[in-house]
């Protein structure tokens, strides 16, 4: 059994990076409420799916 850690997973803050995210077919674990400054994010686990959403969206908001 593998152990997760933090770096397995991808925090989302913006919620415009999430809304797109959603549109490529990717879906989030959990949706929070941060403690600190009651912001929402979604988190994501990390996979190549995700880092080639990442990196076209990245190219896109350039």
């Amino acid at each position: 059994m593998t152990n997760l850690t933090e770096k397995d997973f991808f925090f989302c803050f913006t919620k415009k990076l999430s809304i797109y995210l959603k549109e490529e077919g990717i879906s989030y674990i959990i949706k929070a409420r941060s403690i600190k400054d009651n912001a929402i994010y979604t988190v994501y686990h990390k996979t190549d799916e995700l880092q080639r959403a990442l990196d076209k969206y990245k190219k896109l908001t350039r």
